[in-house]
């Protein structure tokens, strides 16, 4: 190859990309939108608080124009909703939302599981339990942030080995509100029958049976309703 050849493609190598801008660090409306999202995620901001500017901008130290920027973000994430003359509040998932909420889960994850069921191999057995002994540690610790976070993690990893972008796509714009019941029934003592419960949805995913796994999803959603179902009971006799 010739010198002016090899000079003119490193030219083309050189031009095949466009310039970009340095990417900034997180701007202090976006930390505060994590913050907040984080603390509506977890439970640890419950559903039905006032977001507040004034008191916002004064507990993290910045501007009441960077709180309302991270409020809108929020809102447009549909974590929190905007009522005229009231303010802002977080949003709250009532008992009916749940309930169709997890039926559609039921059948994304039936649909799910039935795509990756033959592709199961010792990496997806070892990550599985991996984060299954996550989640009972996290229970075990009784910090509801840490057993949400976790719940969300196990629950996470079949749409992420699945391998279909659209599936994992679905699952994550779901997974807000899914974790916002998480977070409620997060609020219920956390006892052996949840330990147990874990345990048996595990089992079955990694066992042979694909209609059992279906059955035991349809079960284990019906479980997660009942303990949102009790909290409400628990709330209205307060």
């Amino acid at each position: 190859m010739d010198l002016d050849k090899a000079a003119k493609m490193a030219r083309r190598a050189q031009a095949a990309l466009p310039c970009f801008n340095a990417v900034p660090p997180l701007t202090r409306r976006a930390q505060v939108a994590e913050s907040l999202r984080e603390a509506i995620l977890t439970g640890n901001l419950a559903q039905g608080t006032q977001l507040v500017e004034l008191k916002l901008a004064e507990r993290f130290g910045v501007s009441r124009g960077s709180i309302r920027e991270a409020i809108w973000e929020l809102i447009d994430q549909g974590l929190a909703v905007n009522r005229p003359y009231a303010g802002t509040f977080v949003i709250e998932v009532d008992l009916q939302t749940m309930e169709e909420l997890f039926a559609l889960r039921g059948a994304l994850e039936k649909f799910c599981f039935t795509g990756i069921w033959d592709h199961r191999d010792s990496a997806f057995r070892a990550e599985f339990i991996a984060r299954h002994s996550a989640l009972i540690e996290a229970t075990a610790s009784r910090k509801r942030d840490a057993g949400v976070n976790a719940e969300m993690s196990f629950h996470s990893f079949p749409y992420e080995f699945c391998g279909s972008s659209i599936l994992l796509d679905v699952w994550r714009l779901l997974s807000k509100k899914i974790q916002l019941g998480l977070a409620m029934s997060q609020e219920l003592l956390r006892t052996d029958e949840f330990v147990a419960d874990s345990a048996r949805y595990l089992y079955t995913a990694l066992g042979e049976d694909l209609e059992a796994m279906h059955r035991e999803i349809d079960r284990h959603l019906r479980l997660g309703i009942s303990f949102i179902e009790k909290l409400q009971q628990s709330q209205a006799k307060r």
